[in-house]
């Protein structure tokens, strides 16, 4: 069966990257359009809060600012943003990784194997944790023959790991260099720009891009996850030798 997405020739768990893909962004795009729309009502209802009360011995005429502002309980429209396309970034990255691992388990889960006498079954070693760390899914993957530890990829996990464990926040003059978005910059105010000390440029134009890096990633593995999964049609031919010398997986006895 030769892997093809639009004849829905795909493994089961790019059908489930897939759809956590097109909820993402989905998200971005209707959170900006009924933000939007949301900001705005707040920001006329204050402008009509104080118009009813305006006396222009008592106001200076732009306390809807403030009152706006208590409103939404300080949190603007381009920090809402930011936080919409922070969360779409780290799901994003969080669900490749779930591809790579979910992709493996198809390719074992119908393996039973003999050692020692002992039969049983094979799964991607966990080290005592719930799911396999990186390296685990990037050597079984390279044993498969795809390269998964792509620079866009690896620059999606830095940018998830900044964005998870310090909210952002660019601290040294390094971490701005690495993570500034400097086409994105290009003809902005300086106040616009990236610091050390603020946090980290997204927009919807990077988050996109950084989701279809990672698009291009996993519908390139999924070829060989068909070809070796169940049906596909070097189900007899996975590599479970090379994938178990190499530590990748762990012996369950039945």
């Amino acid at each position: 069966m030769t892997w093809n997405e639009a004849g829905g020739r795909v493994s089961r768990a790019f059908e489930d990257w897939r759809r956590a893909d097109a909820e993402n962004r989905a998200f971005l795009r209707l959170s900006a359009k009924w933000s939007e729309a949301a900001y705005e009502q707040e920001w006329k209802q204050a402008e009509e809060s104080l118009n009813r009360v305006f006396d222009p011995d008592l106001h200076y005429g732009d306390e809807h600012v403030d009152m706006f502002d208590a409103a939404v309980d300080g949190l603007w429209p381009d920090s809402h943003q930011w936080m919409v396309e922070a969360s779409v970034l780290k799901n994003g990255v969080t669900a490749f990784e779930v591809y790579l691992e979910k992709g493996l388990q198809e390719v074992l889960k119908t393996w039973r194997v003999t050692i020692d006498g002992q039969r049983g079954s094979l799964q991607l070693k966990t080290n005592g944790y719930t799911s396999p760390g990186w390296m685990i899914l990037v050597n079984a993957h390279s044993i498969l023959g795809n390269t998964v530890k792509t620079a866009a990829v690896e620059s999606a996990r830095a940018l998830r790991h900044l964005l998870t464990h310090q909210n952002g926040e660019l601290r040294t003059e390094e971490a701005l260099a690495k993570f500034r978005d400097e086409v994105a910059e290009q003809g902005q105010e300086d106040f616009a720009r990236a610091y050390v000390g603020g946090r980290v440029r997204l927009g919807a134009d990077r988050v996109v891009s950084t989701l279809n890096a990672m698009g291009t990633v996993v519908r390139d593995a999924d070829v060989a996850v068909l070809a070796y999964g169940p049906w596909g049609s070097k189900r007899d031919q996975v590599p479970l030798e090379k994938l178990y010398a190499a530590k990748c997986l762990e012996f369950i006895p039945e």
